[in-house]
């Protein structure tokens, strides 16, 4: 609040529209969503791939849900590939190597720089006392330009994911949530070409 700014999840940078902010706790492992991105990247009719590859969830519902990280296929025989070529990242099956869905990776980056073009992070160490957290905010960087190259790097070490978050309705519909793009929030530092250290 030093900022005057709540949280929020608004789709445009916290500060005057150009700057967004992120408190970080040092020890952190948590994964935090860079973006959502859908739009044209399945190749395969989505209620065919839950048919295919999908789970009955805690929910009894047949459903998609897993986060894919480069190099880890999950059991459901999915896994990850880069086309640094095209620059494109693509959902695949491992056995087949069917190309399930792209994302081109000038437009993921295209996205993410929507909101987070300039990123202020500030590092926290923290104690609990008495069953009270404390804070000691003793690091920050402004974050620029974020590049492709950053991403696609990032990606290819594992410290970004694609989240899917897909299951049947009764009605035999899909309702998915959004394919989400994921990183643990120590690493967002990664993703920019210029990290200014402010303290």
């Amino acid at each position: 609040m030093l900022f005057g700014v709540r949280e929020n999840n608004i789709p445009i940078p916290d500060i005057g529209g150009r700057v967004e902010i992120k408190t970080i706790r040092r020890d952190s492992q948590s994964l935090i969503t860079l973006f959502t991105f859908n739009r044209g990247v399945w190749h395969m009719k989505q209620n065919e791939l839950i048919n295919t590859y999908g789970y009955v969830d805690q929910k009894g519902r047949l459903a998609l849900k897993n986060t894919v990280f480069y190099g880890r296929p999950i059991s459901q025989g999915l896994a990850l590939d880069v086309d640094e070529s095209k620059n494109t990242i693509h959902l695949v099956d491992v056995n087949t190597k069917e190309v399930l869905a792209t994302w081109d990776v000038y437009v993921i980056v295209g996205k993410f720089m929507t909101k987070l073009s300039r990123l202020l992070i500030v590092i926290a160490d923290r104690k609990t006392e008495q069953d009270i957290e404390y804070f000691h905010y003793n690091e920050a960087y402004l974050l620029s330009e974020p590049s492709s190259r950053n991403f696609l790097k990032a990606f290819k070490e594992s410290l970004i994911g694609i989240d899917i978050r897909m299951h049947l309705k009764e009605s035999g519909s899909v309702r998915n949530r959004g394919t989400a793009f994921r990183i643990k929030e120590k690493d967002l530092i990664e993703l920019y070409e210029n990290r200014r250290r402010l303290i």
